[in-house]
């Protein structure tokens, strides 16, 4: 039988995981609810409902089951009136007993008071299985306000046709920025088809976080400070490594499709799956357009090319649970949201899209698919993320896509973006 990219370990490893899921089930007070008293907790995952009902009602069958004095009504979000309906819910204190959203708007919700800080709650087994970069994204002014169960950082994705096309190795995929513009111009002149993959529409943090993880790589380290609440970026001394990730950037463009402009990242992973660029930088949702591609070989993954420190290093984003604090069944909200972050279920979550969470979820997988996923989160840093970022996020897509699709230089670029942070943050 062929094994495929998304294939599972041995039965032996599935075992173990059992029993590590039964652990984190026994911890989370699996059994009867506490006390006779009927509770129904109200719950939401902010997603597509035609996607994430099917993976969450049998759960919430399952924990019912458990829990018969407990009740779970789960309601629907899409991400297109996320932002307005919180805040409106957050308004009317109606938000639900358990949510899943991301950390900007939940922690502007914590400055409000509005979240429960659920450290003390955290058994131990569950902390030590979170990996520690997805914790920490989790936690905004030493609080841990959101329990991270969706996760994704910058990959490198290629066209192995294309690669062999141009007579490059895919078995050594660039590991340098200068290997992947050497291959991106290899790909073009030997195929006519554009190397690079790129993207410069300035909604959603997308540019930013391709420019916050290429510094994180070139500098070697955090592009958020979490204590000054500010990108490292920023300061004076790091002037010159942010220069060259944004240098890096344009450079990219020299082999990519024309019209940047029109593209964001989903648009453009139509393109590496139609085979009309040779390779792209973007996230684990990439998978959601090229899983077949994938699974058979045709298109394949790899570590962000390491800039002048040497080290693949991207930066985390992730998305969690959070329970509001006007819930009034905080401790029946916490035993359900543990019972979502046990492996089985935490693993059936992360098929929407997600890079595995837990370290007991990775251990279900092999191969070079899992081992470059596993990797990008023991060296990836925590996404900037504070209450203000949408503000900085519109600052960075608006002078990125100036960089990308106009004539503006590097170092005017950062001399923007340096100016106009100042001013928000």
């Amino acid at each position: 039988m062929k094994r495929t990219p998304f294939a599972r370990r041995t039965v032996a490893a599935l075992a173990a995981v059992a029993a590590s899921a039964l652990v984190l089930s026994g911890c989370s007070g699996g059994g009867s609810g506490s006390g006779d008293e009927k509770v129904t907790l109200t719950f939401m995952r902010t997603g597509t409902p035609e996607q994430l009902r099917p993976l969450f009602e049998p759960m919430i069958e399952e924990f019912e089951q458990q829990n018969p004095n407990i009740t779970i009504d789960m309601q629907d979000l899409g991400w297109a009136d996320a932002t307005s309906s919180i805040g409106v819910m957050a308004g009317s204190k109606t938000l639900p007993d358990v949510m899943y959203h991301l950390p900007g708007q939940v922690f502007e919700l914590a400055e409000q008071g509005l979240v429960l800080d659920v450290a003390d709650r955290m058994s131990d087994e569950l902390r030590d299985d979170i990996y520690p970069v997805l914790l920490e994204s989790g936690q905004y002014q030493g609080k841990q306000y959101l329990v991270p169960s969706a996760a994704t950082p910058l990959l490198l994705w290629y066209s192995v046709d294309l690669f062999e096309k141009a007579g490059l190795d895919p078995d050594n995929p660039p590991s340098t920025w200068e290997e992947y513009l050497d291959a991106a111009a290899a790909i073009e002149k030997a195929t006519g088809v554009p190397g690079s993959g790129m993207y410069s529409k300035p909604a959603g943090g997308e540019t930013s976080f391709m420019f916050e993880s290429l510094y994180a790589s070139e500098v070697g380290g955090p592009s958020w400070d979490a204590n000054a609440q500010k990108y490292t970026y920023d300061e004076p001394a790091n002037a010159d490594a942010a220069a060259n990730a944004l240098q890096f950037m344009k450079d990219m463009t020299q082999n990519a499709q024309p019209n940047l402009v029109e593209y964001d990242r989903f648009t453009t992973r139509t393109l590496l799956r139609d085979g009309k660029v040779g390779m792209a930088l973007d996230g684990i949702n990439m998978v959601g357009q090229v899983k077949d591609q994938v699974d058979s070989g045709d298109i394949r993954v790899a570590a962000m090319p390491a800039g002048a420190s040497g080290k693949s290093i991207s930066a985390i984003n992730v998305g969690g649970w959070f329970i509001p604090s006007s819930s009034e069944h905080p401790d029946e909200a916490w035993k359900f949201l543990e019972f979502l972050m046990s492996t089985e279920n935490q693993t059936v979550h992360s098929s929407y899209g997600s890079v595995p969470v837990l370290k007991s979820e990775s251990a279900q997988y092999e191969g070079q698919y899992w081992d470059v996923l596993t990797e990008s989160l023991l060296s990836g840093v925590p996404e900037g993320i504070s209450p203000k970022t949408g503000s900085l996020w519109t600052t960075n897509g608006e002078q990125l896509q100036a960089l990308l699709t106009t004539k503006q230089s590097a170092s005017k670029t950062l001399e923007n973006i340096v100016e106009e942070h100042s001013a928000e943050y």
